[in-house]
């Protein structure tokens, strides 16, 4: 549980509840070579199915903000709370099958050149809900002609669930595809015929699969993830549900009869959606330097098609004017379009109040977005002379497309749209992995073995390595941290109104305030998706390390180590909300100077 004291204090949190995620995977995978001539021919197959069985409480608690007595902690004392909400445990148990084979042949076609190329048929399972939780439908058709579901009674017209007609079989959702199917090409020359310059080219099709915790957002979608939140219960701290019809309603006790709240946020999935497919390819040159350096340079690139993202299908519509009493849930005349109606201005509940009373955040899932990766990759690597090893690496791309959200191999909310309902461009910019700038540089070396006893005892056989990277920034998506377009919809962007948006790059004036504000009501602001660079960063890490032989069967190791050696400010992002009075603030670093040490004995 949480609970919120008003100039007192708080406990709890909704990560802190105890929560169960119990994963179990099982695969088979066997792979025959076999050598005729100049081919070497390849065949494989896998099979596997994963089981992850999740149950995680969600937070609810009390909150106190002194509305009884003028002050939250005497409130508390007294048990007179100004809220009180509680919601259901989240339940999803989930079941995968995942198939796969290929076919491919390396052929050494002349002295000089090898192809590879083969193809991998991997198709597109469902992924069933084994206890039907959080799968369902919605159709704005079956909506606006009052088709209910068969299955729960009073879910809002245009909701279907398994086992109602047209539904997919099973507790999936979607439907199977078969025909994916990706192929692989690659190409080897050695130039010269004598292995000191060569040339490869390779493009590659592939596919991504779901991950079991996709659905941890639909399983908190009304009948099953109902939330009711009471104003100021007149039970208090001591009996909330005293005043509730019927009581305490949970746990809720599902069945064709189970109620569904007001305005509780759905996310849909249509029946066809298509895996995200990733192509990759690329082109090096390799060659030899002298006896000792390789040098080569890429050119990389990769496109991914069919990305899911997530519309607003029920967003709030904003409505110029005032309005009298009654309309658009107003209590007294006022402005049609505020943020205390947004419900009420939701597309659905305008064309029927009756039904749209029960849909809040719809997101719709389409599976259009797009991603597109170009990078050069230069490198230089000189291999180990006299106890030395040097490398370094050096790229410059771009990386650009449709935001993509996976929280930590989950899914995204339904609140987690791009922010113009109509376009899906409104959240097209740079990637939030892109780095245009990388360069990284590894040196290892070793102290020669000393002859002398003592010298050969204190000197021999150390070892000093150390990795300096450093990198352009990422890109910012500015936000304006306020409702302004009063759709209902986060992370709307302010108006640009001075061309450079940096101050002097400096921890409190990172980026200037005065080139941005917020817009006009009713109104989308012109700042582009992820479009401002933030503070480049760098950073050197050294290790040494030393074997010392005890006997013939006994040794003892010690390592050092030392992150960011030189104790250096390495700036984090600035604030990028502009409502936040710290915006363009950097109040955040990456880690200072640690150090590490290791002493291992090895017999």
């Amino acid at each position: 549980m949480t609970l919120s004291v008003t100039g007192g204090f708080s406990i709890g949190g909704g990560t802190s509840t105890p929560s169960t995620f119990r994963t179990t995977f099982y695969q088979t995978a066997d792979d025959v070579s076999l050598i005729h001539g100049t081919h070497q021919l390849g065949f494989g197959g896998r099979l596997a199915t994963g089981r992850s069985n999740t149950n995680a409480p969600q937070d609810n608690g009390f909150t106190f903000n002194g509305q009884s007595l003028g002050l939250g902690l005497a409130d508390y004392m007294l048990g007179r709370p100004s809220g009180f909400t509680q919601r259901d445990t989240n339940v999803l148990y989930v079941r995968q099958w995942y198939t796969a084979a290929y076919a491919q042949d390396t052929w050494k076609a002349t002295p000089k050149v090898t192809l590879n190329y083969g193809v991998r048929w991997q198709p597109f399972l469902q992924q069933e809900i084994t206890n039907g939780y959080g799968v369902y439908n919605f159709d704005y058709n079956r909506f606006t002609q009052g088709i209910k579901s068969n299955i729960f009674k009073n879910a809002p017209a245009g909701f279907y669930y398994p086992g109602d007609p047209g539904f997919p079989s099973g507790k999936s959702g979607f439907n199977r595809r078969w025909a994916e199917f990706s192929p692989h090409l690659g190409l080897a020359w050695d130039v010269g015929g004598n292995g000191r310059t060569s040339v490869r080219a390779s493009y590659g099709l592939s596919y991504e699969d779901l991950p079991m915790q996709w659905r941890i957002f639909t399983i908190q979608s009304p009948p099953w993830g109902n939330v009711i939140s009471l104003t100021s219960p007149a039970g208090g701290l001591e009996n909330p549900w005293s005043t509730y019809p019927g009581g305490n309603p949970f746990p809720t006790k599902f069945g064709a009869d189970v109620p569904f709240v007001a305005f509780g946020d759905f996310q849909n999935l249509s029946y066809d959606l298509k895996p995200i497919t990733v192509s990759s390819w690329n082109l090096s040159l390799q060659r030899q330097v002298a006896s000792d350096w390789l040098a080569s340079a890429s050119y990389l690139g990769t496109q991914t098609l069919h990305v899911w993202t997530e519309a607003a299908a029920n967003s709030a519509i904003y409505i110029a004017g005032n309005c009298q009493a009654g309309q658009f849930g107003l209590t007294t005349p006022g402005a049609c379009s505020t943020t205390t109606n947004t419900n009420q201005r939701r597309r659905l509940y305008i064309e029927k109040p009756s039904v749209g009373q029960f849909i809040g955040n719809l997101g719709q899932f389409d599976n259009g977005g797009s991603q597109i990766y170009h990078g050069m990759l230069l490198s230089l690597q000189r291999r180990a002379t006299r106890g030395v090893i040097v490398s370094g690496n050096y790229t410059w791309s771009h990386c650009i497309g449709d935001e993509q959200r996976n929280n930590q191999g989950q899914g995204f909310g339904p609140t987690e749209t791009y922010i113009d309902p109509l376009n899906r461009r409104s959240n097209h910019g740079n990637c939030s992995a892109d780095r245009r700038q990388i360069f990284n540089m590894t040196a290892v070396g070793e102290t020669p073995s000393f002859s002398g006893k003592t010298l050969h005892m204190l000197a021999s056989s150390w070892r000093l390595s150390g990795i300096f990277r450093k990198s352009t920034g990422g890109f910012l998506n500015i936000t304006g941290g306020i409702d302004r377009a009063l759709t209902g919809i986060a992370s709307q962007r302010p108006v640009q109104v001075i061309e450079n948006p940096y101050g002097d790059k400096s921890l409190k004036n990172f980026l200037n305030p005065a080139a941005f504000q917020q817009p006009a009501l009713g109104t989308y602001g012109n700042v582009g998706y992820a479009s401002v660079e933030g503070p480049g960063t760098w950073q050197l890490d050294t290790a040494v390390s030393r074997v010392f032989q005890v006997r013939e069967n006994q040794k003892l190791e010690f390592r050092a180590e030392a992150y960011n050696l030189t104790n250096s400010l390495r700036k984090g992002n600035p604030a990028t909300a502009l409502n936040n009075p710290t915006f363009g603030q950097i109040n955040s670093a990456a880690d200072p100077r640690i150090l590490q040490f290791a002493l291992k004995y090895v017999f």
